[in-house]
């Protein structure tokens, strides 16, 4: 697969396969920070919807924080963007998923650097998005948990467009944390498993690292 293929799995054009007509590769975070939240039904004390709640509560803060949008303040207003981001999503476990059995035939060294290249990639795609939200609302619906995992349906109000979005949820030392998006039925994890395995079975895991890392020193391309 030469460089330039259009399969090369890079975030963007894993999310325009997703949904390019709705730009959901806009809105697959940024719905997660949405400016008006609407609950269909009330949400008992540390269930998964009001923890996303509370992350919606964490990221308004610092997009509306009049000083943190002076130009000069631009960068640590980013850097706190990809803490909370960071803090939500679990981008081990994310890493895991879209790796499958190739995770256990790396070494844990690179596991390590798999889960940043994969953080990397997904952050380059979206911070940008994220700081320029508009009037999205995202309508919380009811949630089902089965044990330690959670299912966080969503319907995304975007342009008079209804977009279906849900978060799949895990407790992790006693809080939940982000490790799928399902965009209009279609998981965000497998996709990425699919395209990574591939690539993986046509170059190995070696050509799977070079694409990525080239990507994310050319963040414009495939945009």
């Amino acid at each position: 697969m030469p460089p330039g293929s259009p399969d090369l799995m890079i975030a963007c054009s894993v999310m325009h396969k997703l949904s390019a007509c709705r730009h959901t590769a806009a809105i697959v975070l940024c719905c997660l920070f949405a400016l008006l939240i609407e609950v269909e039904e009330a949400v008992c004390l540390n269930s998964p919807a009001e923890y996303m709640q509370s992350a919606v509560e964490e990221m308004m803060a610092i997009l509306q924080d009049d000083q943190l949008k002076l130009p000069e303040n631009s960068q640590y207003r980013r850097k706190l963007i990809l803490t909370v981001i960071r803090h939500h999503f679990d981008f081990k476990e994310m890493s895991k998923l879209t790796l499958g059995p190739h995770w256990k035939r790396i070494t844990a060294t690179d596991q390590e650097q798999f889960v940043e290249l994969f953080s990397q990639l997904i952050e380059t795609a979206y911070v940008n998005k994220i700081e320029a939200y508009s009037d999205e609302r995202i309508i919380f619906l009811k949630e089902s948990v089965r044990q330690n995992k959670s299912l966080v349906p969503t319907l995304i109000k975007h342009n008079q467009l209804d977009i279906p979005i849900s978060y799949k949820l895990y407790m992790a030392r006693d809080r939940w944390r982000i490790y799928d998006v399902v965009i209009e039925g279609v998981s965000l994890v497998q996709n990425y498993r699919s395209q990574f395995n591939s690539i993986i079975m046509k170059e190995h895991y070696a050509g799977l690292v070079k694409r990525l890392d080239e990507k994310l020193k050319n963040p414009a391309e495939g945009h």
